[in-house]
């Protein structure tokens, strides 16, 4: 062998070495920023106005991932999630208690047999909800799905997920990690979908031990939905209801949630989406509360957009409470906003 090409090989040999490394581990940083501005009528018993820039993102909540991955043969992956949420307009946590991975922190491992991790999480209902909120939960300080779905994330959480045709089976089990007691804090769910080309449906069911002033009690919590897509129409809707079981002691509690709505889209660019949501309480003295919106989305590239939504909020009651925080009849607000993904 020609000595002068040795190099060369064994160059060649540790960059083909180097790029199949590469392609077996991978990590990846990646989020949104959402900066935007907010006008609302009626925001006390005055009847006062207010413009706000807004907190945590408007149109989807501001955050920065790091997420890896890394392929263990066979067909086996093993995976992390970090997520942060910051304040745009403050450069703060997203959170009052300094918990710098609030959102997300897990790690897992998937294969053909489907997924399981471990950690802090996002709930069944809220992957579930994501698909049947015609708003795919953006404008979440907006909209009541985020209140009222069972927590939307999960300490101590061990999830699986399995896809099964076209089917999707997620359970799950959150330690309550309360000494002398397995049940008090914990949580458990399980959901199941049907993943069609056109048309995805399904429901989750979860309970979990809530403390309720001194004393934990159990919280059930059920949720079933549907969404159709067919070219630029989609339409998606659902029901959900939420009871606390107060053994005897004070009244149960049942919350109820309903919504449902459309999208359109003139072009790849362009796309209008609307939905109403009716929230009940049978122990808010508000008693329930109706909201409409309506938001345009307007795409200057694959990764920023502008966008403008009105909403209508109209209570049942007019008195404070912790459905009508401001003991109003109604409010309307506007926002429009900058949304990019990096």
């Amino acid at each position: 062998m020609n000595r002068s090409a040795s190099p060369i090989l064994a160059a060649s040999a540790a960059l083909l070495l180097a790029q199949a490394a590469h392609a077996q581990t991978e990590v990846k940083i990646f989020g949104t920023a959402d900066g935007g501005v907010r006008h609302l009528s009626n925001v006390n018993a005055a009847g006062d106005s207010k413009t706000i820039m807004g907190t945590n993102g408007w149109n989807s909540s501001n955050k920065l991932d790091f997420a890896g991955r890394e392929e263990l043969g066979g067909g086996l992956e093993a995976h992390f999630l970090l997520e942060n949420g910051f304040n745009l307009a403050t450069g703060a946590l997203d959170n009052t208690t300094g918990t710098f991975f609030q959102r997300q922190s897990f790690v897992g491992l998937k294969g053909a047999w489907g997924a399981i991790d471990l950690g802090r999480q996002y709930t069944i209902s809220h992957d579930f909800i994501l698909d049947y909120d015609p708003f795919r939960f953006n404008y979440t300080p907006l909209i009541p799905l985020t209140q009222a779905s069972s927590g939307t994330r999960f300490s101590n959480d061990v999830k699986y997920t399995g896809d099964f045709g076209r089917f999707r089976l997620e359970l799950e089990n959150s330690f309550g990690e309360v000494a002398g007691s397995n049940s008090s804090g914990s949580a458990r769910g399980i959901g199941l979908q049907y993943m069609g080309e056109d048309l995805i449906a399904g429901g989750s069911y979860n309970r979990r031990s809530v403390l309720v002033g001194t004393t934990y009690r159990n919280e059930d919590y059920y949720l079933v939905g549907a969404a159709w897509k067919h070219g630029s129409l989609g339409l998606s809707g659902g029901y959900m209801l939420d009871t606390i079981d107060m053994e005897g002691t004070a009244p149960n509690t049942a919350t109820r949630n309903a919504f449902g709505g459309a999208s359109w889209s003139f072009t790849e660019q362009l796309k209008l989406t609307g939905g109403f949501y009716r929230t009940t309480s049978s122990t808010d003295k508000a008693r329930g509360k109706d909201m409409t919106i309506v938001g345009l989305d307007y795409s200057l590239s694959k990764r920023t957009k502008l966008y403008l939504e009105a909403d209508r909020n109209k209570w049942k009651t007019k008195v404070v409470s912790t459905l009508n925080a401001a003991g109003v009849s109604n409010q309307t607000g506007v926002t429009m906003g900058i949304n990019h993904r990096f």
